[in-house]
């Protein structure tokens, strides 16, 4: 079954800050945070922002650009890692910004960190195939900057905030293959927020404890990223019946500047082919990869018709996935 993109649309919130600003912040040389993480700009939301806001402002734009209004939508997913509230689930936070009782088409989450998009793309899919819903709206806004520790400038200089929406249907536009995930739990400690759940609420414990904010065990995560990598392409382009260097375009997740290079270095890929976003918005969790997407969808100047693309990322807990579109 064909499925179509009817539109995609992004939002920033707050502001646009360059590295410069933040080596200041950190007190260190002009230069480092560039140097260190490849991104040269990103967006910090202000404190009223939040993160159904943001989606909501997304979602908007994309409702106006396909010319629809809520009601036309049938299923409602927040697919990302931010929330306001660990109750109720993002999705119902987000409908109430745009619409109220009188639409009651169902929403919820899935959350796979990095890779939520593309697992919510991936069930997005299903639901259309199946015939259980034609519309589909979809979105990813993530604020970590207010999960970042200032004293440790690898993540603090990496991550930016971004909202996506899209909104797809039945139509004459790709054929989805369908997506494949693999999940390593060896790489479950490698990366998170350890304060704020059941495990440990922290009630007691001073705010500025490390432990509140977003930590990375950056090396460890490479390393297990390039154990089960080439394993994971072969499978892809298995499934696809496609090596990676005959694909029209490729989004990765843009976990990092040795990320990017690595991967393109590692499979001879031309930059033409590789949407990279992290230096213009930084690490923008599942954001990043339809911030890529937006950027070729919307582009009128390049005619989409038999082009193959492939979305692929990394997330933390250590999963791989991927997904290939034949338009």
């Amino acid at each position: 079954m064909n499925i179509t993109f009817r539109a995609i649309s992004t939002y920033f919130p707050g502001e646009r800050i360059a590295s410069a600003e933040l080596d200041k912040r950190c007190g260190l040389k002009e230069g480092y945070i560039e140097k260190n993480t490849g991104v040269k700009f990103r967006h910090h939301a202000h404190k009223t922002d939040t993160v159904a806001k943001t989606a909501a402002q997304a979602l908007n734009k994309a409702l106006q650009t396909a010319g629809l209004k809520p009601s036309d939508i049938d299923l409602l997913l927040f697919t990302g890692a931010s929330f306001d509230r660990p109750i109720p689930h993002n999705a119902c936070l987000i409908k109430a910004q745009i619409t109220d009782d009188s639409n009651p088409f169902p929403c919820f989450d899935i959350d796979s960190t990095c890779l939520s998009f593309v697992n919510g793309l991936d069930v997005a899919h299903l639901y259309i195939q199946s015939g259980r819903y034609n519309r589909i709206a979809l979105v990813s806004a993530e604020i970590p900057s207010d999960c970042l520790n200032i004293k440790d400038p690898g993540t603090y200089g990496l991550f930016g905030d971004a909202a996506v929406a899209v909104i797809i249907e039945k139509g004459n536009g790709y054929t989805p293959l369908p997506g494949m995930f693999l999940t390593y739990p060896s790489g479950a400690e490698l990366a998170g927020i350890k304060y704020g759940g059941v495990e440990d609420r922290a009630l007691h414990k001073d705010t500025s404890d490390p432990d509140f904010f977003f930590k990375m065990e950056g090396r460890p995560m490479i390393q297990l990223s390039k154990k089960h990598l080439n394993n994971y392409i072969e499978r892809l382009e298995a499934q696809s019946h496609m090596p990676l260097q005959k694909m029209d375009y490729i989004f990765p997740h843009q976990s990092s500047k040795y990320g990017n290079m690595y991967f393109m270095e590692q499979y001879a890929l031309q930059e033409k082919q590789v949407i990279n976003t992290l230096e213009e918005y930084g690490n923008c969790i599942s954001a990043s990869i339809p911030l890529g997407l937006e950027r070729i969808l919307n582009n009128k100047n390049i005619d989409l018709q038999h082009k193959n693309m492939l979305l692929i990322g990394t997330a933390a807990g250590f999963s791989l996935g991927g997904m290939v579109l034949k338009f």
